[in-house]
């Protein structure tokens, strides 16, 4: 059963939490990726099916198509239109978020995906694969070719994602904490880096594309800052790896993953610890917030799904994006192993 820890985020200020709302324990998902705006999350599962499922609701509203193999990467496109998923035989597929169809196919890599993201233009894809690479491929060329290819040489890439106002791509590294890579040559920009640093299993932008977190093997988040790459604070308590990091939709808080069996939320500002979800998936829960702010995804001890309602909500700061809905209903507009990674 999940014990929740809650703390004031101020003392003049409401009391921040994270609660558990319900646990669907029929479903064994692997990767979240939230929609751009409103409750909706995709869906990848142990079984490889795909599915869009309203948090709210916990309704299920489409289903994708089913990989031969786990797809442990998934994306959700900024604008709504398109969701990636990257499988263990690494084949990527795109599909119209939409209607289901299929977009592109790509299978480049010679191992498993374990990260998809989209540049903010949708022009670009980056996949970071379990063979040490991260392939580029432009989405506006129809053949299944990648653009470029960035090789890790040894240093073992993760969680590669393009920042959300530019095409830098932040990957975290075991070599260091991180590089920074020019998403349209593959030429590094930058590194992160700080001391006792043993490397980093993922990356996260906030909201703006200002700040970086890194999910470190030493039990540590660090949060850097993406411009001057300058270590702003780090975020301790994990007893063991950290997994994934995720920005709240207002980039308020941050919440991390880890092999220790919890989730822990952060205040992005003050590195106060706010909330804590125990008896989480022991190989590090993925992690969504749904980008009206209401709802934290996170997959419990068992491997079920866990929503988790967050009050006060943390609405997502950006515009407005046409979501698809239940087949026959018009579309409305909205107002945002180790598990997978060896």
């Amino acid at each position: 059963m999940t014990t929740l820890i809650l703390l004031a985020v101020a003392k003049a200020g409401p009391t921040f939490s994270v609660k558990l709302e319900k646990t669907v324990p029929n479903l064994h998902p692997i990767a979240f990726a939230p929609a751009p705006v409103g409750s909706q999350v995709a869906i990848s599962m142990e079984d490889s099916t795909v599915r869009v499922l309203d948090a709210k609701t916990r309704n299920t509203t489409r289903k994708l198509a089913t990989h031969p193999q786990p797809a442990y990467a998934i994306i959700w496109s900024s604008d709504g239109a398109w969701i990636a998923t990257g499988d263990e035989s690494a084949r990527i597929w795109i599909e119209d978020a939409r209607n289901g169809s299929k977009v592109r196919e790509y299978r480049t890599h010679t191992r498993g995906i374990q990260k998809l993201s989209f540049d903010s233009a949708r022009k670009l894809l980056a996949s970071t694969g379990k063979d040490d690479q991260i392939k580029i491929y432009d989405t506006s060329d129809a053949t299944p070719k990648e653009k470029f290819s960035i090789l890790g040489k040894g240093s073992n890439v993760y969680g590669a994602e393009f920042s959300p106002t530019s095409s830098i791509i932040s990957t975290g590294i075991l070599s260091d904490a991180g590089r920074e890579y020019d998403g349209t040559v593959g030429k590094v920009v930058g590194f992160f880096s700080y001391g006792g640093s043993q490397g980093t299993y993922d990356m996260a932008y906030n909201p703006t594309g200002t700040r970086v977190v890194t999910a470190g093997r030493d039990g540590t988040a660090v949060i850097f800052d993406a411009k001057t790459n300058k270590k702003i604070a780090s975020l301790k308590g994990h007893q063991d790896w950290v997994i994934d990091a995720a920005f709240s939709p207002n980039g308020q808080f941050i919440a991390t993953s880890s092999t220790d069996r919890t989730v822990k939320i952060w205040n992005a500002f003050s590195f106060a610890k706010v909330a804590e979800l125990t008896e989480q998936s022991s190989v590090g829960s993925p992690l969504a917030w749904t980008a009206d702010g209401n709802y934290l995804l996170t997959v419990d001890i068992s491997g079920g799904l866990q929503v988790n309602r967050v009050t006060p909500g943390q609405p997502s700061i950006k515009g407005t994006v046409n979501l698809p809905v239940q087949p026959g209903k018009a579309a409305k507009s909205g107002k945002g192993k180790k598990r997978g990674k060896g």
